[in-house]
């Protein structure tokens, strides 16, 4: 039945977008999609990469008509090219506002799934819910929606740029929320050692290691893994 299934929020990584992120973890989402219902969102800031190697293609990327698949977004700007302001990413506080309306409309919600900058972002999340005494004005502990039951993670990291959230994802308050961290030991994007360093802010996270590089695996042991971990959480 519907109702028994699982609820995950997921959010992509800087640059890509809800259909691209929904497209490159389908492999993973079939092998599970008679236990949870997968909800891909799309960042609120358009983000034009600075990586583009010219002016005509930078200004293809801002065009409306670039297709819905292939416009970059981003829960924050790059502090690279936007500072931060009073301790928090440019963007940052728009994107806690989205997601908690999205919450509260489309939820509730299980557990969440991130991938690079949106893992980053997930984790902060995780935390924010668990505990609303970090940024009750970002989410208070009126908020009406419960903690997430579980925590997903791909290539994540901790924002130290972001100097406001530098008390949380700390491994001497670790969060209690159950996590899954998928680690590529070939990852040149978030280094292997960044994404361990976020493993030990979690209390007992489950963390599977892969010689890929920046993605969700979707080898047959991936996915085992994966699906035995949310079996868990169905009621």
């Amino acid at each position: 039945m519907t109702s028994s299934k699982l609820k995950i929020l997921c959010l992509h990584g800087y640059t890509q977008n809800a259909i691209m992120f929904r497209k490159k973890t389908a492999v993973v989402r079939k092998g599970v999609e008679n236990l949870a219902d997968f909800v891909y969102i799309t960042a609120p800031h358009h983000i034009i990469p600075p990586t583009f190697s010219d002016i005509a293609e930078r200004e293809a990327a801002a065009k409306e008509d670039t297709s819905e698949e292939h416009k970059p977004f981003g829960w924050w700007y790059s502090p690279k090219y936007k500072p931060t302001q009073n301790g928090f990413f440019i963007g940052f506080k728009e994107s806690v506002e989205q997601v908690k309306d999205i919450l509260l409309e489309e939820g509730p919600f299980d557990g969440i799934l991130g991938f690079s900058q949106g893992a980053c972002f997930a984790a902060l999340l995780t935390e924010m819910l668990e505990n609303r005494t970090y940024f009750p004005d970002l989410i208070s502990p009126e908020f009406k929606h419960a903690p997430f039951k579980f925590s997903i993670f791909v290539a994540g990291f901790k924002p130290t740029l972001q100097e406001a959230t530098n008390v949380m994802l700390n491994k001497n308050s670790k969060v209690k929320t159950p996590s899954m961290h998928f680690i590529g030991d070939l990852d040149t994007l978030v280094l292997p050692e960044a994404m361990m360093s976020m493993t030990e802010a979690f209390e007992n996270p489950k963390i599977y290691r892969h010689q890929g590089g920046h993605y969700l695996p979707s080898s047959a042991s991936s996915r085992k893994e994966f699906k035995d971990f949310i079996s868990q959480f169905i009621n």
